[in-house]
């Protein structure tokens, strides 16, 4: 049997070779589903080649700091000794940080010099005009108002009037867009038709302007004579130069002395401008001759000062934007107008609770107890000009 087996196994090897199984490189050279190995992943890079790395970047970004001046240098000294004067056991490194933390850090960067005001919004037409026209026109805004917009639509303008409201000394006609020359014409003509005005006292409406903040520097305090240079004097003067030619002073020259021990004047004066400062540009650097002296005109910070709320009669905002709900009295701080003091004040009222008791004031006379002021609580009237806030 055995023999038999062996023979039928060798038969079958020489029909049909040495070995049926596939070989491993056939079947991937012709078999479509094996896909490639996905490569290795990258080794961690190490922490000294991560803190290397760091440190290059952190210079990149870094600006280079500007070096401090020698008296930069000898402040930021003595305020670090008086710090550690003050605390003798703090360590250098508290005291140091004290100092940043006070003082900060200086920096050689020179401030830009601001010389011109934004100005209020050109949406609206200005006209200059006396307090009493002022409250007459105010009387009827509403029929001013009205009248305006009914002539723009005649000429098929598309401004429009929204409203009217005082300003110092005069009038704003607030307006939709910025007027152009004939909705200016149309609306000084108008107000200079109406009844019971006077024509002469009305001037051109205009649009507003900023100021810009200027100085002259190089001329003497004193005069050949001995006397004092006045503003008329300086002012004439400028009006024969042909620097000042287009130039229209917003406020009257003030003078003053460089140093309390100087023989030298600095003139300040304001100019009416646009609100990129294009006429004190013209300025700015340019020198001309007052006799035999030579003076320069120079930038300086704008100052507009504070305004003081005639609403409200509190100082740091204007009119306008004031947010109180009411009017107060500039006499006794009511909430009240000044024309109704005699009617609403609490003064000019009996009270025979009071100690001592309080009469009523007669009718037809002006209120006798003394004026609050709202800012100082002094016994003046919140606008007078005297009060000390």
């Amino acid at each position: 049997m055995t023999a038999n087996k062996s023979s039928i196994r060798d038969n079958v090897t020489k029909e049909f070779g040495k070995s049926t199984k596939p070989s491993p490189s056939a079947n991937t050279r012709h078999s479509p589903h094996i896909t490639k190995v996905p490569p290795p992943i990258p080794p961690r890079p190490s922490k000294e080649i991560l803190e290397k790395s760091r440190a290059c970047q952190k210079k990149t970004a870094t600006k280079e700091k500007t070096p401090m001046s020698y008296a930069q240098i000898a402040s930021n000294v003595a305020n670090a000794l008086k710090i550690k004067k003050a605390f003798l056991a703090l360590p250098n490194k508290k005291v140091l940080e004290m100092h940043n933390a006070a003082f900060g850090q200086h920096t050689n960067k020179a401030k830009k010099v601001q010389f011109t005001t934004k100005g209020p919004s050109r949406k609206q037409a200005i006209i200059p005009l006396h307090n009493d026209l002022t409250e007459s026109i105010m009387g009827n805004a509403s029929t001013h108002v009205f009248q305006i917009n009914t002539l723009l639509k005649n000429i098929k303008s598309s401004m429009r009037s929204e409203f009217i409201r005082p300003c110092s000394g005069g009038i704003a006609i607030i307006t939709n867009e910025v007027p152009n020359p004939s909705d200016l014409s149309i609306i000084g003509n108008y107000f200079k038709s109406v009844e019971g005005i006077n024509s002469n006292d009305i001037p051109s409406p205009r649009l507003p302007q900023s100021k810009s903040y200027l100085k002259i520097t190089g001329l003497p305090y004193l005069r050949n004579d001995g006397n004092k240079i006045s503003s008329e004097n300086v002012t004439d003067f400028m009006k024969h130069i042909d620097l000042f030619e287009n130039v229209s002073l917003a406020t009257k020259l003030r003078i003053i002395k460089a140093s309390p021990k100087s023989d030298m004047a600095i003139i300040w004066f304001d100019i009416w401008d646009t609100q990129n400062g294009s006429k004190a540009k013209l300025l700015i650097n340019h020198s001309f001759n007052l006799g035999r002296h030579i003076a320069t005109v120079r930038a300086t910070n704008m100052n507009p000062g504070v305004p003081q709320c005639h609403n409200c009669w509190k100082w740091g905002h204007s009119t306008f934007s004031c947010r109180a709900h009411g009017s107060r009295c500039q006499m006794c701080s009511g909430p009240h107008k000044l024309e109704h003091h005699r009617e609403l004040a609490w003064c000019c009222k009996a009270n025979p609770k009071a100690t001592p008791p309080r009469l009523e004031t007669a009718q037809g006379m002006p209120c006798p107890h003394s004026f609050k002021c709202i800012n100082c609580k002094g016994e003046h009237m919140a606008d007078d000009s005297k009060c000390p806030f």
